[in-house]
């Protein structure tokens, strides 16, 4: 009897190890437009355990991120935030810098980052304590700045911080040709938010994208256009801003109040979707650029808020950071109740998608054909 027993565990034993067939690929993974990183991933498939072990590593040994996925492409290394296509991570989820420090920490469920997550500094200085639930902050979130010091605690409910602070935001402008030469004539007012990497103090990293990219390599413009900056760690939705920035532009700038238009990318293509949704009658038109719209309910909660305003959204079929599906999930309500909403989906193009539409004349010319 004991006999059988001994062997009955070793059937069991050599069949799952059978069942977990291992694999090791290199992933090329693009960081920008001229570099790529490649990393070697391991792959454990699925024995008796459903859930698939993915393991990637730097070149110089250490490991880059540890994590679970209930469904995979190996060929594709997208940001945490990010379900892209098939990839849906579940379970556990770490990352690392090249130098061995843990990076971040989080837990997802489905593909949705659920209950506490937290990221470091290169330092090992703690950046970053955020409370998760389906997709949406949802508790007490706290930052650190690089030295350790707290700059931010915060609660957040369905993703909408629940006391925000009355802040004024820095900007850069931009006046057209003609308006100083013609002090009676009025403008079109375009407002750019800018994208995450650009969050800070330091109004210098506003003319790396968008339509200040393009006044920075000598070109003109018919509108004034401004862009705030949104402070670190934060997001466009966080604090109560909006309102004395568009003051203190009505004040001090000749605009055409029927003429303000509102676009922004990734962070800020998001946050177009946020400040339209909160103040429809402020815009004559919106462009939203590759943002997250289920962060937060809001959106999905004040539908009706979009029913009027010309909306022009675009987003990249290969977008690894955020994903394309986040601008067809709103698209998809608004059309129901808005005709005048055009969606553009580049089905090879990723995340960068704002570099084919901010240097051509198209989406400025659109918006000019429209006023409240």
């Amino acid at each position: 009897m004991k006999y059988l027993i001994f062997i009955l565990i070793l059937i069991f034993i050599f069949n799952k190890l059978n069942a977990q067939q291992v694999d090791t690929v290199l992933l090329h993974h693009p960081i920008s437009k001229y570099d790529t990183v490649i990393y070697q991933r391991i792959i454990e498939q699925p024995g008796y355990d459903s859930l698939i072990y993915v393991r990637d590593y730097f070149s110089n040994g250490r490991i880059q991120m540890e994590a679970y996925y209930l469904e995979l492409d190996a060929s594709i290394k997208e940001e945490p935030q990010c379900n892209f296509l098939t990839n849906k991570k579940h379970g556990p989820y770490k990352e690392w810098f090249d130098n061995g420090q843990l990076f971040y920490q989080a837990t997802y469920e489905n593909g949705l980052r659920n209950g506490l997550c937290t990221s470091w500094y290169k330092t090992g200085i703690k950046e970053s304590e955020k409370n998760w639930k389906n997709g949406q902050l949802n508790g007490s979130c706290k930052y650190w700045n690089e030295i350790g010091d707290l700059d931010y605690e915060l609660t957040f409910k369905n993703g909408i911080n629940q006391q925000p602070r009355n802040k004024t935001y820095n900007y850069i402008d931009y006046s057209p040709p003609g308006y100083f030469t013609d002090s009676t004539k009025y403008f079109p007012l375009l407002i750019f938010l800018h994208g995450g990497s650009a969050r800070g103090n330091d109004t210098l990293d506003l003319y790396t994208s968008g339509p200040f990219d393009q006044i920075y390599r000598g070109r003109n413009f018919p509108f004034i256009i401004v862009a705030p900056q949104c402070p670190k760690h934060l997001r466009w939705s966080t604090e109560d801003w909006f309102d004395s920035f568009y003051e203190d532009l009505i004040a001090k700038y000749r605009i055409d109040t029927n003429r303000i238009y509102l676009t922004g990318v990734s962070l800020g293509g998001s946050g177009t979707w946020y400040l339209a949704g909160k103040y429809p009658d402020r815009f004559a038109a919106i462009a939203p650029i590759s943002g997250f719209t289920t962060h937060m309910d809001y959106l999905s909660d004040n539908l009706e808020n979009f029913k009027d305003i010309p909306i022009w959204a675009f987003h990249g079929g290969l977008d690894t950071v955020v994903p394309v599906e986040e601008t067809e999930f709103l698209v998809s309500k608004i059309q129901t109740i808005n005709n005048k909403i055009v969606f553009t989906r580049k089905q090879y193009i990723g995340h960068w998608i704002h570099w084919l539409v901010y240097p051509g004349e198209e989406l400025y010319q659109w918006f000019l054909q429209y006023e409240k």
